[in-house]
């Protein structure tokens, strides 16, 4: 079976081998000049992967909403590159499949790994709290 994008070259075998992150989280850090970036991290493994051409991301996280998260699916990864950088995010099976490479057309990914569905939304839902809460109305009207 021929993948459906030319991006999407994980085997079956291959996907099962992604290593599992049960301690996931969604972070931002201080690039200099770039302002703050964002990357995805684990408390026991450190950095996972980032978006290191995604400057001044606290910026945008002011105007998030749930579909602005990074996903896509096996057949249409979300892809995103850079000059010197390449990530992929796609769901299957109630995993999240991260893969980043050093090259923008990347086909081999020095970093990988899954995490469950309900984890990579409850990290990427704490970061947008923080700069987009949801005030009940009830709120707003005191």
């Amino acid at each position: 079976m021929q993948p459906m994008h030319d991006s999407m070259m994980f085997t079956r075998e291959e996907l099962e081998a992604f290593p599992v992150v049960t301690d996931f989280s969604v972070k931002l850090f201080d690039a200099g000049e770039g302002g703050m970036h964002l990357e995805y991290a684990s408390a026991s493994l450190g950095r996972l992967a980032h978006f290191p051409a995604w400057d001044h991301v606290d910026r945008d996280l002011r105007h998030f909403i749930p579909s602005d998260v990074p996903l896509g699916t096996l057949a249409e990864p979300y892809d995103d590159r850079d000059e010197a950088w390449r990530i992929l995010v796609f769901e299957d099976g109630g995993w999240i499949y991260v893969a980043e490479g050093d090259q923008p057309n990347a086909a081999r990914f020095a970093s990988r790994f899954r995490v469950l569905r309900e984890l990579y939304f409850q990290a990427w839902a704490a970061l947008v709290d923080q700069f987009n809460p949801i005030t009940p109305l009830d709120e707003e009207e005191s």
